[in-house]
């Protein structure tokens, strides 16, 4: 007989048989066969239930579910997701547009029990959103000769098309979600303003905004008081205020009570102030034709001269890997306000000017170089001690091969090959993470926390199992803290499935010293012996047949003469 082939036929006439066997695979349902979501506004979701039975007898794992299409989803389980025959689980399909219009698209359930994906249809129609309104316009008061800003805030499918109107007039050019009016004159008071608000989905109006056009003006009032301000001897304080009210507005600072000759803006600077003078009481006077408002009283406060600085803290040296950066610090007492500038080899870096400087990513050109702070306020300056930067060549992990091959490996065996990984940098490695990717790869010999120091090698592993037939591909990714912090090793390898022919007879009748076998791939012949010496026995297993092909058997016996007799009976393998 012949075993683990299919399509075998036997010949009963002279005994010689053959048998085949094919294992079977899963099978899987889908209700409902095609999923149609219809019209769903663009921006929401709609989902649907897709429903999945193991409709074979064996157990199917399914090891991923994806969608295809513009806004389409699939999920609901956690993968992989095993089912018994005659058992159901039901996966959540979406679908949210992104824009209008009809979408097709799929959902592929894989499964190494399928001898295809499960394909399902999904379609539907995206549809705009009518515009609403969220933030109606707000009515607006002005005087005469000024301008108004009116807006509105919509929500619906872009794009919105926007329309002002006054009087229910629309106005030229107001097309955007914000009009300002032009200056206005006494007759617009009173008129209304809307906007109409459209897409493609239809229309909508807001309230009216109601414009009031004053004619008086309004008095002035503060709306940032002047602050107390502290300054030393010799030197001056600047007041400010800010107010608002009908333009033009004029300003009048006192000292004291007392008007200061040539102090009229918003802000004042004193001249350089005396002892005497702390305590001093600073208010300013804001009017216009319609009245005048007098700010709150800030407090001027005149300090001795001030204390030069003194570095209390000095900047310490760093060690850094090419690529990072460096943080120094200094700390300094003195009066303040105090001013820093940092130096790189005795040069000023443009912009480090506060309490510590952060290095731009280094090179290993700047190994060495000197960092100091110099700090400075008005009584004087200091230069900090000078802060050495180490900067070290990082570590680079590098492999032996930038691929891995398996080539063919038979179903229920195994392939291992090892790779070298190398730290080719000057600063150590050290090993964080190392994963598989791929059905069928695996990986061993490298322990999480691994460092390598520079030149130091380790070896890994690398083994491929095919769990079905077929070309798989994978890889191995070396996480760790190497310049090059992820290594990635591409694999691949093809499962494939060893046939072979097995031939029994029925032993001769007359005394015979052995049998010869014979395969043919054309029925009838010519034929060719397979075996080498006799065989002793009624039974031969051919190993050397390949996938998809047909042979023909033939079987013939010796006598003690070597005396060969005529061929038996043929016999066929069909080989898948």
């Amino acid at each position: 007989m012949l075993t683990g082939c299919t399509g075998i036929t036997s010949a009963k006439s002279n005994s010689t048989t053959t048998n085949s066997n094919k294992t079977p695979s899963g099978a899987l349902s889908v209700s409902p066969a095609a999923m149609t979501f219809g019209s769903v506004a663009v921006g929401s979701t709609s989902n649907q239930s897709l429903s999945v039975t193991n409709s074979g007898s064996l157990a199917v794992t399914i090891s991923q579910v994806t969608a295809t299409g513009a806004g389409f989803s699939i999920g609901g389980a956690s993968l992989p997701l095993s089912l018994s025959p005659g058992n159901t689980f039901t996966f959540t399909a979406g679908f949210a547009p992104m824009a209008t219009g009809t979408v097709s698209g799929s959902a592929s359930i894989l499964s190494a029990q399928l001898s295809s994906p499960l394909t399902i249809q999904m379609a539907g129609t995206g549809v705009a959103v009518a515009p609403a309104i969220t933030n109606q316009p707000v009515s607006q008061s002005v005087l005469i000769g000024q301008t108004v800003t009116f807006s509105v805030t919509a929500s619906g499918t872009a794009p919105l098309i926007y329309q002002w109107r006054k009087n229910g007039t629309a106005i030229i050019g107001a097309t955007s979600s914000n009009y300002t009016t032009p200056a206005e004159i006494a007759s617009d008071n009173g008129a209304q303003f809307t906007v109409v608000v459209s897409n493609a989905a239809g229309n909508i109006i807001s309230n009216a905004g109601i414009l009031t056009v004053s004619a008086a003006p309004v008095a002035p009032s503060i709306t940032t008081q002047p602050a107390g301000q502290t300054t030393f001897v010799g030197q001056s304080a600047t007041f400010s205020v800010v107010a608002n009210g009908t333009s033009p507005l004029r300003y009048q600072w006192e000292k004291n009570g007392i008007a200061i000759g040539g102090a009229t803006s918003p802000n004042y600077p004193t001249p350089a102030e005396i002892a005497s003078d702390s305590g001093a009481q600073f208010a300013v006077v804001v009017s216009n034709s319609a009245g005048n408002v007098t700010s709150n009283s800030a407090t001027l406060t005149v300090n001795p001269d001030p204390i030069a600085p003194s570095i209390t803290s000095q900047p310490a040296s760093q060690t850094i890997t090419a690529g990072q950066t460096a943080k120094f610090s200094v700390s300094a007492s003195g009066t303040a306000p105090l001013n820093y500038q940092w130096q790189k080899n005795g040069g000023a870096i443009s912009g480090a000017t506060s309490s510590s400087y952060t290095t731009p990513a280094e090179a290993a050109s700047d190994n060495g170089a000197q960092f100091t702070a110099v700090v400075r306020n008005s009584a004087g300056s200091v230069t900090s001690n000078a802060a050495t930067l180490t900067v070290t060549t990082p570590g680079q992990l590098s492999s032996s091969t930038s691929s891995v091959s398996f080539g063919n490996v038979d179903l229920g065996s195994s392939s291992a090959q090892s790779v070298t990984l190398t730290n080719t940098g000057g600063s150590n490695v050290s090993i964080s993470n190392v994963t598989t990717s791929g059905t069928g790869f695996t990986e061993n010999g490298i322990s999480t926390g691994l460092i390598l120091s520079p030149g130091g090698s380790t070896t890994m592993d690398l083994i491929f199992a095919p769990a079905a037939s077929g070309s798989a591909t994978g890889s191995v990714t070396i996480s760790s803290t190497a310049l090059n912090s992820t290594l990635t090793i591409p694999l691949s390898g093809t499962g494939v499935v060893t046939h072979s022919a097995a031939l029994t007879w029925t032993a001769s009748a007359s005394v015979v010293s052995g049998y010869n076998v014979y395969r043919s791939s054309v029925a009838g012949g010519p034929y060719t012996k397979l075996n080498s010496s006799l065989d002793a026995g009624t039974t031969f297993t051919d190993s050397s047949v390949s996938s998809g092909q047909t042979y023909y058997y033939v079987v013939t016996a010796l006598d003690s003469n070597i005396m060969e007799s005529v061929y038996s009976n043929q016999a066929t393998a069909v080989i898948p």
